[in-house]
C-alpha cells in the first residue's frame, strides 16, 4: 500500500501539507495551495473519503486567487483516529469541524463539503453562522436519508468491528468506487491505491465504522434545520446512487440563496468525475461571495 508519504499530495510542490494538533488533543492533516493571504476556501471530504476528493477542485480554487485548503477529517487518512462514537454524530462533528477551523486560524472561510462533508457544513453553518461567508454542498449525503442505510448498518454490527479493522481489500473499494461513480468517468488504478491507503492503519475500519452509526443521515426528521442567508451552491450529478432522487430540494427552503447544478449521467463523486462542470460551478460561488464581502 501507500507509504503515508506518497499519499496525496505527495513531493507536489505547490502543496503544503501540516499536522496541527487540535483543542482536543487530536491531530489532523490539513493540505493547502495558494496564496496564504489570499480568501480561505475548506474543503471538507465526505465518509470514508480522504483530501484527494478534492484533488481537482484545488488547483482550480488557487488558480481563481483563493488559498485552496482540505483537511483529512478524524477517523480518516493520516488524522488520527478516535474510538468514542459521541465524537462522530452530528454534534460531535460540528466541534470537530469548528476546533479546524480554530487551528487553522479560519476566521469566516467558505466552506465546500461534499458527500456527509456537504451536510457536515450546513449543520456547522446553522450552529456558527457568523464563521462561514458560504456554502458549496456537492453531493450532500444525510439531511433526508441514504439509500440502502439501513443495509450497510446491519453488514457492520459493533461484534464485527475486529473483523472489520483487519480488511484489506482492494476489491471492495473498486466495487464502492464503481458504485459512486456514473457514466461520464471512470476511476484508474491511482484512485483505488489512494483510496485503500487508510485501511493500513488499524484504527481507520473501527472509526469510520463509528461514523457511520453515530452520525444522523435522517437528520430532517430529528432536528430543527435553521434557514441560512448565506451564498450556496448544490451541485449532484442525475446517477448519484447515494442520494434520495429529491435529495437537493430540501435545501431550496434552507439556502434560499442557493444556486443548483445538476451534472447530467454523472455519480456522486461528481467533483472526481466531471471537475470542470464543479469547478466552474464552485467558481461562480466564488465570485458570488466576494461581490457580496465587497459590498458589506
Amino acid at each position: 500500500m501507500l507509504p503515508p508519504g506518497e499519499m496525496f499530495p505527495a513531493n507536489e510542490p505547490a502543496y503544503r501539507v501540516s499536522f496541527p494538533r487540535l483543542g482536543s488533543g487530536i491531530r489532523i492533516r490539513a493540505i493547502e495551495r495558494g496564496d496564504p493571504a489570499s480568501p480561505p476556501v475548506l474543503h471538507v471530504h465526505g465518509w470514508g473519503c480522504t483530501a484527494y476528493t478534492f484533488r481537482y477542485a484545488m488547483p482550480a480554487v488557487a488558480g481563481a486567487g483563493f488559498r485552496a485548503m482540505a483537511v483529512d477529517l478524524k477517523g480518516h487518512g493520516l488524522s488520527d483516529k478516535p474510538q468514542d462514537s459521541a465524537g462522530y454524530t452530528i454534534d460531535g462533528m460540528v466541534e470537530h469541524l469548528r476546533e479546524i477551523l480554530d487551528a487553522l486560524g479560519l476566521d469566516q472561510p467558505v466552506l465546500v463539503g461534499h458527500s456527509l462533508g456537504g451536510t457536515l457544513v450546513y449543520h456547522f453553518a446553522s450552529r456558527y453562522p457568523g464563521r462561514v461567508a458560504s456554502l458549496g454542498l456537492i453531493s450532500p449525503a444525510g439531511l433526508t436519508g441514504v439509500p440502502r442505510m439501513r443495509l450497510y448498518h446491519l453488514l457492520t454490527p459493533r461484534f464485527l468491528t475486529p473483523v472489520i479493522r483487519r480488511v484489506r481489500s482492494r476489491t471492495i473499494v473498486r466495487a464502492a468506487l464503481k458504485r459512486v461513480y456514473g457514466k461520464r468517468g471512470h476511476f484508474t488504478e491511482r484512485d483505488v491505491e489512494e483510496y485503500v491507503a487508510p485501511v493500513q492503519f488499524p484504527d481507520y475500519g473501527s472509526a469510520i465504522r463509528e461514523l457511520l452509526h453515530s452520525y444522523d443521515w435522517k437528520a430532517a426528521k430529528h432536528r430543527q434545520l435553521r434557514v441560512l442567508d448565506l451564498p450556496a451552491a448544490g451541485i449532484w450529478g442525475s446517477r448519484d446512487h447515494m442520494m434520495p432522487s429529491n435529495g437537493m430540494e430540501i435545501y431550496r427552503g434552507l439556502l434560499p440563496q442557493i444556486v443548483l447544478t445538476r451534472v447530467e449521467d454523472a455519480g456522486h463523486v461528481v467533483a472526481e468525475e466531471t471537475p470542470e462542470e464543479v469547478n466552474e460551478a464552485l467558481l461562480a460561488l466564488l465570485r458570488t461571495t466576494t461581490m457580496e464581502s465587497s459590498a458589506r
